[in-house]
């Protein structure tokens, strides 16, 4: 009779061990009674965002708490998408966490930099929001409602002046000869080069130039010494006829330890790689953008790898040397992976000296 009143405590004991078990481990999202979804607001609603104020507010966003049905520890992130895809693709979608908290003012840089990772530049586009709460666990998040807004984007831009950078001023430019609006060759490494470079467009056909070591001539300038060569001042730099728009447009080098200079003309840019339609056979050439000195181009991708390269010729090429890629064209760097095949935009921003960039954004 004991052994069997123990026998039975035994089997109750273990049974109300398996039910707890089965308890904890079995969905805890089947015993929550989830309220109200969180109630999402934004003080924006069109706004374009201008890189001289990056460090002022662009506004608010905040939200109600998530009720999951019992007490947890929520972590909220803001999504934003560009409108209209409905947050399904991740390259139209970006994320903010932000904890515990229930709102978050942005500056306009940080926005900026999370609207770099979706839409295009200079381009009022829609902008879907909404938050997300999460308490981990295998139970599903709860997502808010959402608001719409419309952003302007800009390409962050660093400014550099002598000695980073010289201010080429000439007879191509709007009003000629004059140092502050002129456009710059910078100073930078890339891949295996160093010294002063820029892209820059020659309206004029017959170029001269001169590279200012300021904003004013007071500051001094380089001149010619002699074929391909620099000067304290001196005569003009000169560059075969230029044209008119695109024809004109050349990559100009200088060393200013060695007082040597070099030009490259630019007929055209082109993606080239087995991700491209041309695969590793032939360029698929970009249209250019000469206000902002960008080339650009929409097409089909497979997944694969590319570069960039001028004048269907290996002479001047962009890879990405860094893993992961930073987006920022190295020359003779290595393939740029492309992950999946779809429909995407390739940009490649070269037209600012010292800042060059690109982005494969898939649509």
């Amino acid at each position: 009779m004991k052994a069997t009143l123990k026998s039975s405590m035994l089997l109750l004991i273990a049974s109300a061990t398996i039910f707890s078990a089965c308890t904890k481990s079995k969905d805890i999202k089947a015993y929550l009674n989830p309220g109200a979804a969180p109630m999402f607001n934004t003080t924006i609603t069109t706004l374009v965002l201008l890189q001289p104020n990056a460090n002022n507010n662009a506004g608010s966003f905040s939200w109600s708490a998530a009720d999951f049905g019992y007490k947890a520890a929520i972590t909220y992130t803001i999504q934003f998408c560009k409108g209209g895809t409905n947050f399904s693709s991740p390259a139209t979608t970006t994320e903010l966490t932000v904890g515990t908290a229930l709102s978050k003012t942005m500056k306009v840089g940080e926005l900026n930099a999370k609207m770099q990772e979706i839409i295009t530049d200079g381009i009022a586009t829609q902008i879907d929001v909404r938050v997300k709460a999460d308490v981990g666990s295998g139970v599903a998040p709860i997502y808010s409602n959402v608001a719409k807004i419309t952003l302007t984007s800009y390409l962050d831009i660093v400014s550099y002046g002598f000695p980073d950078a010289m201010n080429i001023a000439g007879n191509g430019q709007n009003p000629q000869w004059d140092p502050p609006t002129s456009p710059q060759i910078a100073r930078v490494r890339n891949g295996g080069y160093s010294g002063y470079e820029g892209y820059i467009i020659f309206n004029n056909a017959t170029p001269e130039f001169k590279m200012v070591k300021g904003n004013n001539w007071g500051a001094g300038d380089y001149g010619s010494a002699g074929a391909g060569t620099l000067g304290n001042g001196g005569p003009n730099l000169t560059l075969p006829s230029g044209g008119a728009g695109l024809t004109g447009l050349y990559r100009i080098r200088a060393n200013t330890t060695t007082m040597t200079w070099s030009f490259y003309k630019v007929n055209t840019f082109g993606i080239i790689g087995s991700a491209t339609p041309g695969g590793w056979g032939a360029s698929t050439p970009m249209t250019f953008s000469p206000g902002n000195g960008s080339w650009s181009i929409t097409t089909n991708l497979t997944a694969g790898e590319l570069k960039f390269r001028a004048n269907d010729d290996w002479f001047a090429n962009f890879g990405d040397n860094d893993n992961p890629n930073d987006n920022k064209p190295e020359y003779d760097g290595s393939n740029i992976p492309v992950a999946s095949s779809g429909n995407y935009t390739i940009t490649l921003n070269i037209g600012i000296a010292g800042n060059y960039s690109y982005k494969l954004k898939k649509n």
